[in-house]
């Protein structure tokens, strides 16, 4: 999934929606962060955007301890 702003620009931001990003620590234990956004390309792709403490924002898929994506209300089984 590769922003290219000349073959798939970014077209739309969506919020968050109450998304989470879920990243597992060195000690076993896992932390969550909202999603803040939600970018559309124009080839449709979504990509979640997450912030690092200084505000800058990232896609969490690409930080090495990231675990997964969820969103609260969800029901389901599957917590991997």
């Amino acid at each position: 999934m590769t922003i290219d702003p000349k073959s798939n620009p970014v077209v739309a931001a969506l919020p968050g929606g109450g998304w989470r990003a879920e990243y597992k620590q060195a000690d076993g234990s896992v932390q969550a962060y909202p999603l803040i956004a939600w970018l559309v390309l124009a080839d449709g792709q979504m990509i979640p955007m997450d912030t690092y403490t200084d505000g800058e924002a990232h896609d969490p898929r690409r930080v090495g301890n990231f675990s997964r994506l969820y969103h609260p209300d969800a029901t389901g089984t599957d917590e991997n």
